[in-house]
């Protein structure tokens, strides 16, 4: 009889936790705070400068590589600058060089966003910080392309983003056979994703 009732038991406990896993990710307590706070807050956004390969081509007699390079670099900060005017609502932001990393990410000094003329900056308003960076998450193929992740920046740096809230969105073209990025594109998958999270999480308080 003890034993009938222990295999019972066990079974309705597969089923049970089977269940609750196959219906896939919930709203966590986390990540409904993190949502919350990222719309009351602000967006920083990393733009790449390369400088080190810049310097690299300059320094080896690679004048012309390394303009171009740089009018690409500088082409590409623009068309992501211009992405996030025209496509993103759901929260304040800035951008910043990745030069400056380390200023604003670690010390926590915000300076520097100043240096990024296009975002017409006359005073600061940052909370909640979050971070936006264009890369490739950990754990993807290096062979992936570059999409943009999202972090949130807490007193001891940059903290994970908690499922299921969204925090990799695409940057490529749909183009076929094509290696170039749509800022447009992934800034309105951005805004789309976090705001369907958004109005799913207050669907469900």
């Amino acid at each position: 009889m003890k034993t009938r009732i222990s295999i019972s038991y066990i079974f309705l406990l597969f089923v049970t936790c089977y269940s609750v896993m196959s219906q896939g990710p919930t709203i966590t307590d986390m990540s409904t705070s993190q949502i919350d706070r990222l719309q009351e807050g602000t967006l920083l956004i990393k733009l790449n400068t390369q400088s080190e390969r810049i310097e690299h081509r300059r320094s080896t007699g690679q004048v012309k590589k390394a303009q171009k390079l740089a009018e690409e670099v500088e082409q590409e900060h623009r068309k992501i600058i211009a992405a996030f005017k025209e496509h993103y609502t759901f929260s304040d932001y800035y951008f910043f060089l990745s030069d400056d990393s380390n200023e604003v990410i670690l010390k926590k000094n915000y300076n520097p966003l100043f240096k990024v003329k296009e975002q017409n900056m006359s005073s600061l308003d940052i909370k909640n910080l979050f971070v936006l960076i264009l890369g490739v998450p950990p754990g993807y193929s290096t062979v992936d392309k570059y999409k943009f992740i999202l972090h949130e920046l807490c007193d001891d740096g940059l903290s994970p983003i908690e499922k299921p809230m969204p925090k990799v969105f695409k940057t490529q073209t749909k183009k076929l056979f094509s290696n170039r990025y749509d800022f447009d594109r992934g800034v309105k998958i951005l805004e789309k994703r976090l705001s369907e999270y958004q109005e799913k999480n207050q669907s469900l308080k």
